[in-house]
């Protein structure tokens, strides 16, 4: 995940596969783009699709090998180009901490807690958190809830409801055929939607071991990290091997059933997080069935850019668009502008693996002088 997008006014191209679909079908979506008649009409639609071609195999998990970013940073008057150069030998020789960004708990910050009760197996509570409007929720949405929580009746609430393949609307319709069976009514989302909620809080405690780890011993390699071995298992680093180990090849584990822990004090720092909500490794096994155990995985601590390139430009106008996009490809538009104004922005260029939060990078570099 790149963590960027809309919300940060961002541009973004995905490669996407579908099944049993001819092209002009899927042409058809982009009928009222291409009929806009200005730019302000072309960005009310939120994608356009194009590029098609046949394959024998479809798009599959883990098939992305990483994302290319271009970013503008806007209103760093007190940059200079010694200054990106400085930040760019940094990042190339130290990477950057690969938290999770944001992004990955939710508009109000709370797909973690979700996760958490979901595991807890306090299902009735996980639906009413999902059922409770707040700032980002739709207003016919809303109302629809609110509705809920004063009936109770689900099948009331539902009425209300314009689309009905919502994830208010399948919980509503699940509860409005048993309305005490919860877990069902979570069964009845997508399995990625649950899944979503699990993966918020194994994001949340790793993010949590790591600014432990950090704030404790830096960003230094410690007798017992893990880090690949042979045959995609992981294996301890010896006290020998701490000083050829380079932090970048340091993992952590995502919390689950099924994980190595570090041999250190960051063993301790995961126990303690889970304690501390009242859970265990144990606890990551089989919450709404065998077909959601949560395995865990491992992270790299720490990750360097490659490609990395920066330029500065001036421009006057904050609403200006300072770089091409894909958008422009689409379109066969050229992009140009003067570079020349009273402000100053930095056009940033970078690749990142997949599972990497470009929002992270960004928070480090912005966290230098003038930027």
């Amino acid at each position: 995940s790149s963590g960027i997008n809309a919300e940060y006014g961002g541009i973004t191209s995905q490669r996407v596969s579908c099944r049993f679909l001819e092209p002009k079908r899927l042409a058809g979506i982009n009928r009222r783009f291409f009929e806009a008649t200005n730019e302000d009409e072309i960005f009310k639609f939120s994608y356009v699709m194009g590029d098609f071609e046949f394959n024998k195999s479809e798009i599959k998990l883990g098939d992305l090998s990483g994302n290319r970013f271009s970013v503008v940073l806007r209103d760093c008057e007190q940059t200079s180009v010694e200054n990106l150069q400085c930040i760019r030998k940094l990042l190339l020789e130290n990477g950057f901490l690969n938290y999770f960004g944001l992004q990955r708990f939710g508009n109000n910050g709370d797909t973690h807690e979700i996760g958490k009760l979901i595991l807890k197996k306090d299902y009735q509570a996980v639906v009413e958190k999902i059922l409770t409007p707040n700032e980002h929720t739709k207003r016919n949405v809303t109302d629809c809830l609110n509705q809920y929580k004063t009936s109770g009746d689900p099948s009331v609430a539902l009425h209300m409801l314009s689309y009905k393949n919502s994830l208010e609307g399948l919980l509503l319709t699940s509860l409005s055929k048993d309305p005490t069976n919860f877990k069902g009514a979570l069964k009845s989302l997508h399995y990625k939607q649950q899944t979503l909620y699990t993966h918020a809080y194994q994001s949340y405690v790793w993010n949590k071991v790591l600014s432990r780890r950090v704030r404790e011993h830096g960003t230094a390699v410690l007798p017992g990290d893990l880090v690949w071995g042979e045959g995609d298992q992981v294996r301890h680093v010896s006290g020998e091997e701490v000083i050829q180990t380079d932090i970048t090849q340091v993992l952590l584990p995502l919390p689950g059933y099924d994980v190595v822990l570090p041999d250190n004090c960051c063993r301790e720092f995961f126990e303690e997080v889970l304690q501390g909500d009242g859970m265990s490794l144990e606890d990551f096994k089989g919450s709404l069935g065998k077909e959601f155990n949560v395995s865990g995985a491992y992270r790299n601590v720490v990750f360097k850019p490659t490609e990395f390139e920066f330029d500065i430009i001036k421009y006057n106008d904050e609403n200006e668009k300072l770089i091409s996009t894909d958008m422009d490809r689409i379109l066969e538009k050229k992009f140009e502008r003067l570079e020349k104004g009273d402000r100053t922005a930095v056009r940033l260029q970078f690749t990142l693996p997949k599972s990497c939060y470009a929002t992270m990078l960004l928070r480090e570099i912005r966290r230098h002088d003038g930027l």
